[in-house]
């Protein structure tokens, strides 16, 4: 036995490394419970999709958060010609790293969340492969939108660093 992870070892860049926040990375979650039921329409994915991003940002804003996310994803989906590459959302080992095109997909959400159109054009056009990218970064920016502007009120929860605290009155 060679100790090797059975789900391949070119896992990409450490998600630690790249400095996402909880909801960026929830974002990703949920993403890539939907590529898997692409990909393994049998799973049904979407289904955890949808429950993560209700348990994850809340009955208030994880369906639409859901819907946002899905819209993004087959935008991309219907604007490139290759194969994304991702990793299983379950598996902790894979989870914990990003394929080179999640890590395109995240830098153009977050260059969206932060104004930075250009920086957004540019990372979609990388995804998109060139082809037309208006729908996908209409799309980006509406989940950018929902998701990582955070509204008054409680901070959604961190899975990795347990229940988010947000100050008091003063």
């Amino acid at each position: 036995m060679s100790g090797a992870h059975p789900c391949g070892t070119d896992r990409g860049t450490s998600v630690a490394d790249l400095g996402y926040t909880a909801e960026q990375r929830h974002v990703l979650t949920i993403a890539r419970h939907y590529f898997s039921s692409f990909a393994q329409p049998e799973r049904q994915g979407w289904l955890s999709a949808i429950s993560c991003a209700l348990h994850l940002f809340g009955h208030d804003r994880g369906p639409e958060i859901a819907v946002a996310t899905l819209a993004m994803v087959q935008t991309m989906r219907r604007t490139r010609q290759s194969t994304f590459r991702f990793n299983a959302p379950d598996c902790p080992a894979c989870a914990a790293h990003v394929t080179p095109q999640e890590r395109a997909m995240m830098s153009a959400l977050r260059a969206a969340a932060q104004g930075r159109e250009e920086a957004a054009r540019a990372h979609a056009a990388i995804l998109c492969e060139g082809n037309d990218a208006a729908g996908f970064l209409r799309a980006v920016q509406c989940l950018a939108d929902r998701a990582l502007t955070r509204p008054a009120g409680p901070a959604p929860r961190d899975q990795t660093r347990g229940p988010a605290v947000t100050a008091g009155p003063r």
